[in-house]
Order: structure tokens, then C-alpha cells, then sequence
């Protein structure tokens, strides 16, 4: 597909606001490139699932509090993956179908201005058609 000088892609969008949000705290950016990274790699690790489910089970001869305690954690083990997972992931979707619909209503836009001069244009037409005509 061939790109339109007046139509813009969404990904153009979404780079440009993260540049400006870059310049305008470089902190914040960093902070947030790293938030997404231990997100998506430490915290999304299958390893690290797979060792939180897995010790409770080797340890079943521990007394009980012991065999709890890493029950417990365990089992708080998915909600300290999966929310900040989801929340990220839905943040990500949320701003990338804010871009489309930025640029849906710049497409659309420019499409009704080009049709409103068009209908201009057709109507010059016809009056000198009809000129010709007399």
C-alpha cells in the first residue's frame, strides 16, 4: 500500500508522542522503558512461573507453615505477573486504537474537504456548461 502525504499511519503517531514525551521528561520516559522491560521479560518469564509453582511441590515433606508460606506466595506469584502484564498490555492496545481513530478522523477529514472542493469545482462546471449552452 502507498503511503499519502495527507494520511498518516498510526505507528507515526504513537513514535511521535513518544518522542515528545522523551523531551519533555527524560526521567519519566527511562522509567517507563524500564517498567515495560522487567514487565515483559523478568515478570512474564515462564521460568520464573514455572519455579513459583514448582517449589511448593518439591517441598511437600516441609512442616506445614513452610509448605503455606510457599503456597501463599505462589499463588500471589500470578497476580504479581499477570495484573501488571494485562494493564500494560491494555494501555499499549488502548493508545494504538487511539492513534488509529487520531488518524481515521485526519483521513477522514481530509477526504470530506477534498469532496467539498471537488463539488465546487463541478459546480463552476456546470455553470460554464450551461453559459456555453445560452
Amino acid at each position: 500500500m502507498n503511503n499519502h502525504d495527507k494520511v498518516r499511519h498510526p505507528k507515526e503517531l504513537l513514535a511521535h508522542r513518544r518522542e515528545v514525551k522523551k523531551k519533555e521528561n527524560r526521567l519519566y520516559y527511562i522509567n517507563d522503558l524500564a517498567l515495560e522491560w522487567v514487565t515483559n521479560h523478568v515478570l512474564a518469564s515462564v521460568l520464573l512461573f514455572d519455579v513459583a509453582l514448582i517449589v511448593p511441590l518439591i517441598t511437600l515433606p516441609a512442616p506445614s507453615s513452610v509448605k503455606i508460606t510457599l503456597g501463599v506466595i505462589s499463588g500471589s506469584w500470578i497476580q504479581w505477573w499477570a495484573l501488571p502484564a494485562l494493564q500494560r498490555s491494555q494501555n499499549r492496545l488502548q493508545a494504538q486504537n487511539d492513534a488509529k481513530a487520531e488518524v481515521d478522523h485526519e483521513t477522514l477529514t481530509y477526504l470530506a474537504n477534498l469532496q467539498d472542493e471537488q463539488m465546487v469545482k463541478l459546480q463552476k462546471i456546470d455553470e460554464i456548461l450551461k453559459d456555453i449552452k445560452k
